[in-house]
């Protein structure tokens, strides 16, 4: 009867699995077949559904079903035989109805309760003892409440059931809230738990790492803050769809998909992973204990671990070292942008290792382009920086009482400290600590004055807001870009001159603090040593003690039109050399947008210099529908001057498919200027 109906739903028009065409073209794209748009019978799902090593599952694979009346695809299921990720079906066998599309394109499609395009999930075929049934997932985002609702099972499961010839599909619900939520439902869908199941093994692997027990709030702030690392191994209350940080080895108290990000990460990384009924009470006396954790093929084993044989194995899981310029401590004063060396491959090695990374780059980029796109600025050193880590002192324990030492002397201590090196909850204790103790130290006066009066001759006043930007020689190169990892804030040079320490500021009365010059210094300055940054940094091998930091000090913006991040070609697919811009109004952030806002993506096709063509791929949800945060002569304004820099800037020496990453600026005057420029490795 189910074999009929569907054959009958095919010929329907409106059928979810009426357009055939749509598969085939991600069959072209990925030269096999990528999806299906019905499962007639078991033949058709073993052709798409790899045969699971599971415990109570036979096969699996994913599905997409749309949400919603102008969904950009029909049902359709992948053949996970060929491709794993929904992503990469999208992004791979779609890129023409999911251009540019990245990661967080993606979650956009398929996570929101409202507004979604896209239902996803699993689709699992189960063993319950001796019967079998067939059961489906449907993801939302277990950070945002509330979730899937039965209206949106409902419309997944009607789908679905119109596009499959076996066995009646039941709701399996892939977290204890959408349990507990299904509880309450009155509906005709099937809801039935996975069946029971005391262990199971996903990547049957051994890791090394420190034990840390979290639950699902305290997971998501760990993965925010980096507090967690390769140095760690989690045990969590529920299993997520993933853990965007590389990690040593995951246990789950909620069992996991076969095919699940988080599962197919570890995989990809042989890290073990795996999943252990009652995990947060069975592991609780390992808790912050170093140890060996093994996911073997029937149990899970652990025992205590040696530091040296931990750090042998961290050591192999990670990518080949980085390696930054060694900081040049000599020069001691600011100096324009337009006078930093930037004339050959030596003077701007030179240049980072005296200023820091981003400068040198906004320095070579401006003296290689129109002015007309160029900030005021200059450079402070990073002799600055290092000057108030020797100068600044705090007293702290290091194991034999109190000392007063300097900041300088306080990193090259923990740094031959097993205890910092091995632990990332006491790595971060400490940091912390010594941050909350440089925030109140003092900055020498002579520096103080420097920094004024160079302020005050870029700017002819002291009554500017500006900006200070990290600049640190460990940022923004090929290999290791160091994006969002450093601080950056305003200040006013006015406010130390106006007698008092109460705001709001002179330089920006909508600004209810005082925003000195020696806050704006230590701001910057102390971020080098965020857990956040130690912690990126000792992923990809670079040498702690290598570190330094400048500042780039340049205009302020208030009340631009638009901010900008524009690549010079798509990050996301080797194949298309289409501009990729993505662009927010207002002061709202392009590269961190706060929940519920989108931005507006558009690809530029550059011929000879010049914006051939516009294709709008995503509309802003900031500004009011049928209008665009960049109109087309913006556009063709930042495809020109984008590609001028594609040819005058220099990648010296750079190996690989490398792009220019650059963010911009639209002021309240409508002018286009840039902010920032990078080499990315496609």
């Amino acid at each position: 009867m189910c074999r009929a109906l569907l054959l009958l739903c095919l010929v329907l028009v409106g059928c979810p699995a009426e357009d055939p065409g749509v598969c085939a073209e991600a069959n072209d794209a990925l030269g096999a077949e990528a999806c299906v748009h019905a499962v007639p019978d078991a033949e058709a799902w073993e052709g798409i559904a790899p045969r699971s090593g599971l415990a109570d599952q036979v096969r699996a694979t994913k599905y997409l079903v749309p949400a919603r009346d102008d969904a950009r695809l029909p049902t359709l299921f992948l053949n996970a035989h060929t491709v794993q990720l929904h992503h990469d079906l999208l992004a791979e066998g779609f890129a023409d109805r999911f251009p540019a599309l990245s990661p967080a394109d993606y979650l956009a499609l398929i996570l929101p309760v409202d507004g979604r395009e896209l239902h996803a999930g699993t689709v699992t075929e189960y063993i319950d003892g001796d019967a079998a049934f067939y059961g489906f997932t449907v993801w939302d985002d277990p950070e945002v409440a509330p979730g899937i609702d039965v209206a949106q099972v409902e419309g997944a499961h009607a789908g679905l059931s119109a596009a499959w010839g076996l066995d009646p599909l039941v709701f399996v619900p892939s977290s204890a809230r959408q349990s507990a939520d299904a509880a309450g439902w009155q509906t005709d869908v099937p809801i039935r738990a996975a069946p029971a199941v005391a262990y199971e093994p996903y990547t049957q692997a051994t890791g090394y790492g420190t034990v840390r027990l979290l639950d699902r709030e305290a997971l998501s702030a760990a993965v925010a803050d980096a507090s967690i690392g390769v140095q760690d191994l989690l045990v969590l209350a529920e299993a997520p769809i993933d853990v965007e940080r590389v990690v040593s080895g995951v246990v789950t108290a909620t069992r996991q998909g076969e095919l699940s990000h988080l599962n197919l990460r570890s995989a990809a990384r042989g890290t073990p992973n795996c999943f252990l009924a009652d995990a947060m009470t069975e592991l609780a006396e390992w808790e912050g204990t170093l140890v060996a954790l093994t996911c073997g093929a029937t149990a899970l084993v652990i025992e205590p671990a040696t530091l040296a044989d931990a750090e042998a194995w961290w050591d192999a899981l990670r990518p080949d070292p980085v390696d930054v310029p060694a900081p040049d401590f000599g020069p001691g004063a600011p100096v324009p942008l337009l006078s930093v060396p930037t004339g050959d491959a030596n003077e701007r090695v030179a240049a980072v290792a005296t200023y820091g990374a981003k400068a040198a780059g906004l320095a070579t980029l401006y003296q290689r382009v129109d002015p007309a796109i160029r900030f005021d600025g200059f450079a402070l050193p990073v002799a600055l920086w290092q000057q108030f880590m020797e100068q600044g002192s705090w007293t702290a324990d290091f194991g034999a009482g109190d000392e007063t030492v300097s900041f300088a002397e306080t990193i090259d201590r923990w740094l031959d400290d097993p205890a910092f090196l091995a632990d990332a909850a006491v790595r971060r204790e400490r940091l912390e600590a010594l941050d909350v103790a440089m925030q109140v130290a003092p900055v020498d006066g002579a520096v103080l004055d420097t920094v004024g009066a160079a302020i005050e001759q870029a700017w002819g006043t002291d009554a500017v807001m500006v900006r200070f930007r990290s600049s640190s020689n460990a940022e923004d190169s090929v290999l290791f870009s160091g994006a969002g990892l450093y601080e950056s804030t305003s200040v006013c040079l006015a406010d130390d001159r106006d007698a008092d320490e109460d705001g709001p500021s002179v330089c920006d009365p909508d600004q209810p603090d005082e925003r000195g010059v020696a806050r704006g210094l230590k701001r910057v300055w102390r971020s080098l040593w965020s857990m956040r940054a130690y912690e990126e940094r000792d992923w990809f091998g670079i040498d702690p003690r290598a570190v330094a930091m400048g500042i780039l000090v340049n205009d302020r913006a208030k009340d631009e039109q638009a901010s900008v991040v524009a690549f010079s070609g798509n990050p996301f697919d080797t194949e298309d050399a289409r501009y990729v811009i993505n662009a927010q109004a207002g002061e709202a952030s392009v590269v961190a947008p706060a929940s519920g806002e989108i931005t507006e993506k558009v690809l530029l096709t550059v011929e000879g210099g010049s914006v051939t063509q516009i294709l709008r791929v995503r509309d802003s949800n900031l500004v009011p529908p049928g209008t665009a945060v960049l109109s087309d002569a913006l556009l063709e304004s930042l495809g020109a001057h984008l590609a001028g820099m594609v040819d005058a800037y220099p990648l010296d020496g750079a190996t690989g498919d490398v792009l220019l990453d650059t963010e911009w600026k639209v002021l309240a005057d409508g002018r286009l200027v840039a902010k920032q420029i990078r080499p990315f490795l496609r």
